[in-house]
């Protein structure tokens, strides 16, 4: 059999199983192609899929067992294989952190402009850093920073441990742990990155199964999902630098968040499917806070 109908059939078995797809893929092919190239020992990341190359019989039983647990347990692909993508790099991950998705992946190579202005920094902080991807791709992004990427789960750390020691950065990123700033001091930071809690309790019981096997602390965000992000603004003016940036992803709490501080001029930045569920605020935007509605 070649790759490419192993790969269809695989598609329609998952399809036919009625999983949830949205930790690397969002659709039943392109999950196919990943499980197939991963379990028949093949680079997922390459340019190229090579459709025609005939699989062995031990390629094709691999295949079929990796198949198996992913329909089986509903446990993310991601952690199956211990691998995700973000911001076009390749991540250790397991179920200790979740799986990297976040939209901010999108801005981080363009250094956040026109956002904040293109001169270089010299701290930046990335609360709720989880596997650190977005502290890694910081890093990687802003070679002149110093990066403290902060999360209150010491496993999840221990994930990110793994993947600033596999990118080479572990000279400028410190992880920390501990509760949104209450490790840090009176730190300031030229620009804070956060991908928080935000999952309302309505929705968190909506979850798809696949969801079951990832941290519930890093997705369940109170009763309207803003219990993390309204300290966070509250909060983060006293460790912005002058002139510094803040830039948090709100997902499903937007309009919570909007309703809650209907006057405070959020910038939501347009991802390229279209969702604008990512906000950036500068540090003297975050003054016009004072007494609204938490």
């Amino acid at each position: 059999m070649q790759l490419e109908e192993q790969v269809d059939a695989v598609a329609r078995d998952l399809d036919q199983a009625g999983l949830y797809f949205g930790h690397g893929t969002d659709n039943a092919f392109d999950e196919a192609v990943w499980l197939v190239l991963e379990a028949a020992g093949l680079d997922p990341s390459g340019d190229e899929v090579p459709w025609d190359r005939a699989l062995t019989a031990e390629q094709r039983q691999a295949v079929a067992a990796l198949l198996s647990r992913r329909i089986q347990t509903r446990e993310p692909l991601a952690y199956l294989v211990n691998r995700a993508w973000f911001a076009g790099r390749d991540f250790f991950i397991d179920a200790r952190a979740i799986v990297p998705r976040s939209h901010i992946g999108e801005w981080v190579a363009e250094r956040f402009v026109p956002w904040r202005a293109e001169r270089p920094l010299s701290s930046i902080l990335d609360l709720c850093t989880g596997s650190g991807c977005i502290a890694v791709s910081l890093a990687l992004a802003f070679p002149e920073a110093r990066i403290d990427a902060s999360d209150i789960s010491a496993t999840a750390l221990e994930v990110a441990a793994i993947n600033v020691e596999r990118h080479g950065v572990a000279d400028r990123v410190r992880l920390v742990e501990g509760d949104l700033f209450g490790s840090l001091g009176d730190q300031r930071y030229d620009l804070i990155v956060c991908n928080p809690p935000y999952v309302s309790e309505p929705l968190m019981q909506a979850l798809p199964p696949e969801y079951s096997h990832e941290p519930a602390l890093a997705f369940a965000g109170g009763s309207t999902g803003l219990d993390f992000i309204g300290s966070l603004l509250h909060q983060a003016h006293d460790h912005l630098a002058d002139g510094g940036l803040l830039v948090v992803e709100a997902g499903s709490a937007r309009d919570a968040l909007e309703a809650a501080w209907p006057h405070t001029p959020f910038t939501w930045l347009m991802s390229m499917n279209g969702d604008a569920v990512v906000f950036a605020l500068g540090a003297q935007e975050l003054t016009t806070l004072e007494g609204q509605v938490r």
